[in-house]
């Protein structure tokens, strides 16, 4: 017997079979045991917005090999991490900023 497959399940077959519908091919991996996976165009605007990304794929590798854990998108990833570590700017309230460049008065 002979099993037919339905319309839309031929489509999706040609289309893979076709490379229009493409799977990691585009992919880079980085970091030092090779699994974080960015798209070029991923890495250069990360590396754009975030001073410091070098570090952050190899943290991201480096826990990732020694975790065993998966995730979906390495790029919002990083870019959360990236958030994370920026220095927190913020003063506590109440307390009055008393900082000055030279050549300034208060």
């Amino acid at each position: 017997m002979e099993q037919k497959c339905s319309t839309n399940q031929r489509n999706k077959n040609d289309l893979n079979g076709n490379h229009l519908v493409r799977t990691n091919g585009t992919h880079l991996m980085f970091g030092e045991y090779r699994n974080v996976f960015l798209t070029e165009k991923e890495y250069k605007r990360l590396k754009a917005d975030f001073s410091g990304l070098d570090s952050l794929i190899e943290q991201l590798s480096a826990y990732i090999q020694s975790t065993g854990k998966k995730y979906t998108d390495h790029a919002a990833t990083l870019r959360i991490w990236a958030k994370r570590q920026r220095p927190e700017q913020k003063q506590a309230p109440g307390i009055p900023d008393y900082t000055f460049k030279e050549g300034e008065s208060l």
